[in-house]
């Protein structure tokens, strides 16, 4: 007999757990997953599905793939990136999102001034929306500036206007964007053999960025020079670079990967001992260097020490570990207070790593650690790129396979206070080369692929118009007692939409036994955004009688001694967040 019916709830945290047994994950964590790709922990709660990315940067000039992106605020406009050229030598470019087009005449319209578009020349209330600032104008060809993300911009066949509409001019092509803009390189710097470009930000007056390759030697950008450190006493082909206490560093040099090279105080291209240059022998070969707290950090394989001290006079090498390394350049990230690195038993802190010998020490991500380590023993590490989502409080460990998978972590406070990791795997990212950053208040994040594209990720809801695979399935819950039969009713769960959506609901019982029969999949769908009277936009994505906090319950039928709910959608619908769910069932007998 079917004891009185009851209900579990769950509620969803605790991120991915592909470490723990499936007895002690289905009792005390039974809102954390054993699957998740493409959800990210969400800062409000559950786990949302991820936003798409776009080829919203179009593709850059050159042959192969993306070699290097930099987000750069006040050079000039904040976007940079590198790609091996069909011919010369001019392999950095700058984006340019100001758009040319032709006009009837430009001889009465003046740069600087702020055009308005008007459907009819001779009537100044027939104006649009769209305004933007004349760049220039060269024989009736102007560059007009609609701002960093436009949302409108001129029509071919209509006018413009000056500002106070005493000037008018007809547009007769149809504006585009200007886009990737080819930087004049002195040096004859060559992508031969350039798997990567980095890029460090430096500031000894002016804004400035370094660019390393491995190949050629250093060579930094201000916005309109490229020019090369070819100090004698500077490394030739220098991999890395980092700034630390007014001096550039630079390392990696395929000759000398154990040398550590500084410039002189306040000026990155002189390496003159007698001006405060220097070089150090670390002893190992170095992978990374990473200002963190005002320390240097300096990485090898199976070494980490450190950097202390103001200049020449003081600089003291120091011993953090002889037993641990880090396996990847481009895993060295700082987020939540800390620094982060891949090191061959998991994704480590730096903070942890240096009281080795005085506290037993865990990995960020022990509950990723089978996860973790298919991804060293598959992936090619020297071509792993990461990218830090500051807003989400978020970083992605990205890579170049067109079927690799790579590593989402997420800081998200934990019901007993304080916050920590939460993970999730990435599947349907293609990626040679990732950065983000602030250009003004807006914040931008960018991936290259080996086509040559450049994607603008937190962009849409597809994956450059693929469909967008997302996989959430629950531990393996049994109620205490996990030889206990349960009869089950319903499940109900608690989402937020943000648009439309569908999800296909998988329920498996008795831990996947391929002898047991399990129920056929339940889809449930919501109509997404609720419209809200005084700010919903006719035509929108806003739905009347829309519910933005669906409670969806799937019935079925049937028995086991346990369960777990798989939730997957493969398409371009809006992203939604899983929060949590809860399971009516009664207990059957002992078996």
């Amino acid at each position: 007999m079917v004891d009185e019916v009851q209900t579990f709830k769950a509620i969803c945290r605790g991120g991915l757990n592909t470490t723990g047994d499936v007895l002690s994950q289905g009792e005390e964590s039974p809102g954390s997953a054993t699957k998740l790709i493409n959800y990210e922990p969400d800062l409000q709660g559950g786990y949302r599905r991820m936003s798409g990315f776009a080829n919203s940067y179009g593709t850059v000039t050159g042959t192969g793939s993306v070699l290097g992106l930099a987000i750069v605020d006040g050079i000039n406009q904040g976007i940079l990136a590198c790609r091996t050229p069909s011919s010369g030598n001019n392999y950095l470019h700058h984006y340019n999102h100001y758009y040319s087009f032709t006009v009837g005449a430009d001889t009465n319209l003046t740069v600087g001034e702020t055009l308005t578009e008007r459907s009819d020349a001779d009537d100044s209330s027939t104006v649009t929306n769209a305004t933007g600032v004349l760049i220039s104008k060269n024989s009736n060809t102007i560059v007009v500036n609609f701002g960093q993300l436009p949302t409108t911009i001129f029509t071919n066949g209509n006018f413009i206007s000056d500002d106070s509409f005493s000037t008018s001019t007809n547009i007769s092509s149809a504006p585009t964007v200007v886009g990737w803009t080819a930087v004049s390189t002195s040096g004859s710097p060559t992508m031969t053999g350039v798997s990567k470009v980095r890029f460090t930000e430096l500031n000894f007056g002016s804004p400035k960025v370094v660019l390393t390759d491995g190949i050629n030697p250093a060579a930094t950008y201000d916005g309109s020079s490229y020019t090369q450190i070819t100090d004698s006493n500077a490394p030739t082909d220098p991999v890395i670079s980092e700034v630390y206490q007014n001096h550039l560093f630079l390392a990696g040099d395929p000759a000398k990967k154990d040398e550590l090279f500084f410039s002189a105080p306040l000026a990155e291209t002189d390496f003159t001992p007698a001006n405060g240059a220097g070089n150090i022998n670390v002893g190992f070969d170095i992978v990374a260097i990473k200002v963190f707290r005002n320390i240097l950090y300096i990485f090898g394989t199976n070494n980490i020490k450190r950097l202390v001290g103001n200049n020449r006079t003081d600089f003291v090498l120091e011993n953090v570990t002889n037993n641990l390394g880090c396996l990847a350049t481009d895993s060295v990230i700082e987020i939540g207070g800390d620094l982060l690195f891949l090191a061959p038993d998991g994704i480590r802190p730096i903070g942890g790593t240096a009281k080795i010998g005085d506290v037993n020490l865990e990995t960020v991500s022990k509950k990723i650690h089978k996860t973790v380590q298919n991804t060293i023993n598959t992936e090619t590490l020297t071509g792993l790129s990461s990218v830090l989502i500051r807003s989400k409080s978020q970083f992605r460990y990205m890579f170049a396979g067109t079927s690799s998978v790579g590593i989402l972590g997420a800081l998200r406070e934990n019901p007993q206070g304080g916050f920590g990791f939460e993970f999730a795997t990435l599947f349907g990212f293609s990626v040679t080369c990732a950065d983000s950053g602030y250009i003004g208040t807006t914040e931008t994040i960018i991936h290259g692929d080996s086509t040559g594209k450049v994607y603008a990720q937190e962009s849409g809801t597809s994956f450059a118009g693929s469909d967008v695979l997302s996989i959430y399935q629950t531990p393996y819950l049994y109620f205490e007692d996990p030889r206990q039969r349960k009869i089950f009713y319903d499940m109900s769960t608690y989402l937020r939409a943000e648009g439309a959506i569908s999800v296909s609901l998988g329920i498996v019982y008795d831990f996947e036994d391929t002898d047991i029969l399990n129920p056929a999949n339940v889809t449930f769908s919501a109509t997404g955004t609720a419209a809200v009277y005084g700010s919903a936009i006719f035509d929108t994505t806003q739905v009347y009688d829309g519910n933005p906090s669906p409670v969806e319950t799937a019935t079925f039928t049937g028995s086991g001694k346990s369960i777990s709910f798989r939730f997957v959608a493969e398409d371009t619908n809006a992203s939604h967040s899983i929060q949590g769910f809860t399971i009516t069932y009664g207990l059957g007998d002992l078996r």
